[in-house]
């Protein structure tokens, strides 16, 4: 606590947030810039739109080290990760909410979305970032114009554009954790009437957890890619705007290390002797013992066409798009090196999944000016994703099915404005969707463990469903200064229906999808800038009820399996307060922080699950006697992975040379959150303690002198260890636990120099 109010008052002392020292332009001596988003499908102030919205320049992703989605959460209040042993086992969740789950058939909570197209499965966010203009994370639903699987919010990234002049940078980077990469791009007109920019990346980074066995580095990466784009203006009234895309990642694998290991722990029924050699279970501990190889690669193309015809009274919008994602993955199941279950090297898991989906958007986009403006839309989707998962090679655990996932959505939505008065504002937007799903799987081994006539299908399981929706949203705005807006709004959030496919998918889980989540939404807030444009302060408040909130969870059952389940808990409340202040004090001097309070509890969820071990509070549920079916019940109890304190805070500070070749800067910003818990059921051993990372850097840039900037960083100053996940070991005995560790919970080093012409 005492931790809490330090850090709630180092905020309130720093006060401002990191995207606010977006651009570097003329006006930087006047105070602070103009930020422009895309929040409401048009173009707009960031400070006059009534949502909640972080915006991320290109300047602010380089100077805070943001090299993926993974590492917004530094930079967005309420924004968090959950980080599993592979990306389609990652989940981001705002204001404590998100969807963990390893079912393909399942929509996210937060869409992300790349250049206008609402990425299918949420996994494809992980494959790093490059050449980006900016991100904006909206939270709250938005659910009106991104979509179904926006109903906790969307993250919307925007890559950089066209040149009418050549331009180009080339950017290396080198860490002393072995980390080599590079990044270019050029850009240029092709004429007058048209335009390009192309840019590609490449990197190469060692492994951070070591395995005794062998001594290889594993949870390395060596990623690659490209994006082309061609901006076209064929005539006055059209622009073509064509886009494509291709990257490719992989690395030996995402592997979990021991945090608990009890005396006598074992996996299957074999003591963990051998495979804890030289090993301290820990927070701190980077190192495992494994027999058999990781492996991870994805691969991702994306082409998109936008074409904009001018109309007059109005701009018809059309964005039509392609994605194919691929990805596979093989680890060492039982995480030993020991034979299991009589099974020579023990167990190995392996899984590929393909995903494609085909989407089309029209847009009716009025001009923002006048007493009214509107946004109309149509919207058709049809995507699918095929998955094969194979766990063996024989014994109890053996498992072996395929599965298809399908999905086709039509939507015809609408957004308007009406000013009332010049003061006075009205926005309210209304969704019509309708959607079908489908889903297929083929159990390979009819015989495996659980028992097919108990909990599995004997050879195929087939599910259809289908739905119509409605979602709306409404706000009012109403300006009571030259620079400050107070605003409320409604939304009414929705996530489809989906089928919960996994080992053990079942008749049941085929004849009865998982229902849809729904949510009503409240929130007020103020937008605000003053002191002569230096300083501006916006907060937000909100209060959201979910209904029918999916939950994944996880138990231990006899065989040592952790059996994963999809569950509609009854109903799941989050509320809270966030403040993002930024100030620029001097043409020097930038300052950052917001801060978030979260409060996310579960509201009514009787007759779940019991946590592995668990005593108190797990009950009776049959009545009939000796308790045969077990549960709790997790009134009041938080939802996993929300912390209730998050703070960011940070500063840049410019040292002008005048007369040298160069001027100097340094950089330095500090994150913490408070503890989670990782287990829906509540488990106490799957916690995180509160903690703080610190960043910081140093550099010489030739600003308007030439094109050379050169930064020395630091991540995690103080080298403070977090897992980003921890959850029971999949065979392992009571109180064996592991856990994600990301590379960012190491302290590294490293130098970034660019060339830009």
């Amino acid at each position: 606590m005492r931790v809490s109010r330090l850090l709630l008052s180092a905020a309130v002392c720093a006060l401002v947030p990191s995207f606010a020292f977006a651009q570097n332009s003329g006006q930087a001596d006047s105070g602070l810039e103009e930020i422009i988003v895309t929040a409401q499908k048009r173009e707009q102030n960031m400070q006059d739109v009534p949502v909640a919205v972080t915006a991320l320049s290109a300047e602010t992703l380089t100077n805070r080290n943001v090299a993926s989605v993974a590492d917004l959460p530094r930079l967005a209040p309420s924004l968090t990760l959950t980080q599993g042993n592979v990306p389609t086992n990652n989940s981001l969740n705002l204001r404590g909410i998100g969807t963990i789950a390893f079912s393909t058939a399942i929509e996210p909570s937060v869409a992300v979305v790349v250049d206008d197209v609402a990425l299918l499965q949420q996994a494809q966010a992980f494959s790093g970032l490059s050449d980006i203009s900016r991100i904006e994370v909206l939270r709250g639903p938005q659910g009106t114009l991104f979509g179904k699987n926006a109903s906790a919010g969307a993250v919307n990234i925007v890559s950089q554009g066209a040149s009418d002049v050549f331009t180009g940078a080339v950017t290396g980077t080198a860490t002393t954790d072995d980390e080599y990469r590079v990044d270019a791009s050029l850009a240029g007109p092709l004429g007058e009437n048209a335009g390009f920019r192309v840019n590609a990346f490449y990197g190469d980074r060692k492994g951070y957890i070591r395995n005794l066995e062998d001594g290889s580095r594993l949870n390395n990466d060596k990623s690659y890619g490209f994006r082309g784009r061609l901006e076209l203006k064929p005539t006055e009234t059209i622009k073509v705007d064509l886009i494509a895309s291709h990257s490719i990642s992989e690395s030996d694998g995402f592997a979990r290390t021991f945090r608990a290991a009890p005396t006598g722990a074992a996996v299957f029924g074999t003591p963990l002797t051998d495979s804890l050699v030289g090993i301290t279970p820990g927070e701190d501990n980077y190192s495992v013992r494994l027999d058999k190889p990781l492996f991870n690669k994805s691969k991702q193309t994306t082409v998109s066409g936008r074409a904009t015809l001018d109309l007059g009274f109005a701009d018809l919008i059309s964005v039509t798009s392609y994605q194919d994602w691929r990805f596979q993955f093989e680890e060492d199941f039982d995480y030993t090196v020991s034979d299991v279950l009589g099974i020579p090297g023990g167990i190995v898991a392996d899984s590929t999944y393909h995903a494609t989906q085909f989407a089309q958007e029209l847009r009716l986009v009025s001009p923002s000016k006048g007493r009214f403006s509107y946004v109309l839309g149509l919207f058709y989707a049809d995507g699918k994703t095929d998955r094969e998962f194979e766990r063996g090679p024989s014994g109890p655990v053996v498992a072996s099915w395929a599965s298809q996932s399908r999905t086709e959505s039509y939507a015809a939505f609408g957004q308007a404005t009406f000013n009332l008065t010049d003061t006075t504002h009205i926005d309210a937007g209304v969704r019509f969707n309708h959607e079908k799903v489908g889903a297929s799987f083929l159990n390979r081994v009819p015989n495996a463990s659980p028992p097919a006539d108990n909990a599995t299908c004997l050879t195929t399981c087939v599910g259809n469903a289908k739905d119509s929706v409605v979602t709306w949203k409404t706000a009012l705005r109403q300006d009571i200064g030259d620079a400050v807006m107070v605003y409320a709004s409604f939304a009414r959030g929705y996530k489809g229906q989906g089928f919960d496919i996994s080992t053990g998918f079942n008749p049941r889980r085929a004849a009865f999808p998982v229902r849809p989540e729904t949510s009503n939404a409240y929130e007020v807030g103020i937008k605000s800038r003053f002191l002569d444009n230096k300083v501006q302060l916006n907060i937000a408040g909100f209060w959201s009820d979910f209904r029918d909130f999916q939950a994944q969870s996880g138990i231990l059952l006899p065989d040592n399996t952790v059996l994963l389940t999809l569950n509609n808990v009854g109903k799941v409340r989050t509320r809270g307060i966030e403040a993002e202040l930024t100030a620029k004090p001097t043409a020097a001097l930038t300052l950052d922080s917001a801060v978030s309070f979260t409060d996310t509890r579960i509201m009514e969820f009787p007759g779940a699950q019991c946590y592995t071990g668990q005593t108190t509070g797990c009950v009776d549920l049959d009545g009939d006697g000796p308790a045969t079916v077990k549960g709790q019940d997790l009134a009041g109890k938080r939802l996993p992975n929300a912390p209730r304190l998050k703070f960011n805070a940070g500063f840049n500070y410019d040292v002008f040379l005048p007369s040298a070749p160069f001027d100097a800067f340094v950089q330095a910003d500090v994150s913490y959150q408070s503890k989670v818990n990782f287990d829906l059921l509540g488990n106490p051993l799957t916690v995180q303690d509160g903690y703080a990372v610190v960043n910081g850097s140093i550099g010489i840039d030739q600003n308007e002198r030439g094109g050379m900037r050169v930064a020395l960083f630091v991540n995690n100053l103080f080298d403070k260890h977090y897992a980003s996940n921890v959850s029971i070991a999949s065979g392992g005995s009571a109180g064996l636990l592991s856990q994600a560790l990301d590379r960012k919970s190491r302290r590294y080093f490293g130098i970034r120099a660019r060339y830009q012409f």
